[in-house]
Parts: C-alpha cells; structure tokens; sequence
C-alpha cells in the first residue's frame, strides 16, 4: 500500500498529514526540537510512507530534511508553484492538500544539493559574513582616528595595507610622535606624497 506524506512547515510546529492510496487520512502536529521530528519520521516509518513533500518556508525546513531525508524520498516545493495547483478545495488544510498533491505526483520538488555541498555553502556564507565583519570593524576603527584628526587613510591605498596596520600597531602601543609613525609608512607611499604631507597625516 503506497502512502505519501503532507508537512506544512512553520517556526515551532509541523502539521502533518498522511495519506494512503486507498484515501486514509492520518493528522498529527508535531513540535520542531530533534525528538519531536524523529517522533515524526517515526510515524512515517510506521505507516511505510515512501515520499515526503513540504513547503520551503524560510529556513525552517531544513533541520527537518535533515531528520527525513536518509529515509524518504523528499520533494521541497516553492509555497507559490502549491497554491496555484488547481482543485484546491478552501476547506482542505495545506498539509492535506500537499499529501494529495504528491499522491498525484504534482509537486515539482526544488533542487537541494547533497549534504557536503550544504556544508560548503555554509562555510562560503561564514567566510562572507566574516569578511564583512572585518570591512566593517576596519571603518569604524579609521573613523576613531579621522576624530583625532589622523588623515593616513586619505593617502594609502585601503585601511587594510601593513603600512596603515602597523601605525594603528604603533599607536595602540603609545607610539604618537608623527616623526617615529612616519617611518612605519611604506616607501612607495612617502614618494608618491611627500613625507611632509605624510608626516603632517599624522
């Protein structure tokens, strides 16, 4: 007996519904913590259901395609292209009326990548948050010296280069006489401005 399951995915609770070839409805909300979803995949796994469909709301479904999919087939679908299926009844739960869509073999699952490649985008998206971090930290840190009136980000390439990091090194370490800062300075900038200007910077 083939049986196909419905999850309509919300922040602190799945709603989930299963439904057999022969038309048996089982109905059952379940929370989000991993012993409730593996309560969940339980009862799937007790009815022999095969195929899985859910909505891809938010992030939310994640954690819940982690606990299903080393047992189901999954399919995540876009809540819009589900809606616009017709048939819908206004008194069916969508829950319901994605079991009886996957039934039908109407939903068109999203691709979601293998679970390495999940885990490389997340270091991607860490690695992209943590570089913004630094622009920003290093922005904030030359409005600070901007406020004393020290002008060095006016004549290196960015806040970043080793000359602007070691007169920033300098300073935090009680360095502040102008004459001892400016021979931390890479050459090609003294040349290309003027130790004068460059001194005066500082």
């Amino acid at each position: 007996m083939k049986a196909v399951c419905g999850l309509d995915v919300h922040k602190d609770s799945v709603y989930l519904c299963i439904l057999s070839e022969f038309g048996e409805l089982i109905e059952k909300v379940f929370g989000v913590l991993t012993f409730q979803l593996e309560e969940m995949r339980d009862l799937m796994l007790h009815h022999h259901v095969v195929e899985v469909s859910m909505e891809s709301t938010s992030v939310y479904w994640i954690p819940i395609w982690r606990v299903l999919s080393p047992h189901f087939k999954l399919n995540l679908a876009n809540p819009y292209f589900i809606k616009q299926l017709p048939g819908r009844k206004s008194d069916v739960k969508d829950a319901q009326w994605i079991a009886e869509c996957t039934m039908k073999e109407l939903i068109r699952g999203s691709f979601v990548p293998p679970e390495t490649i999940q885990q490389l985008r997340q270091y991607d998206r860490r690695i992209f948050d943590l570089n913004e971090e630094i622009v920003r930290k290093l922005s904030k840190l030359d409005a600070v010296l901007q406020r004393c009136n020290i002008r060095l980000s006016n004549y290196v390439s960015n806040v970043d280069s080793k000359s602007y990091k070691a007169v920033v090194r300098a300073i935090s370490q009680g360095i502040t006489a102008p004459e001892e800062l400016v021979k931390l300075i890479h050459g090609r900038i003294i040349n290309h401005h003027g130790i004068d200007v460059i001194t005066a910077s500082l």
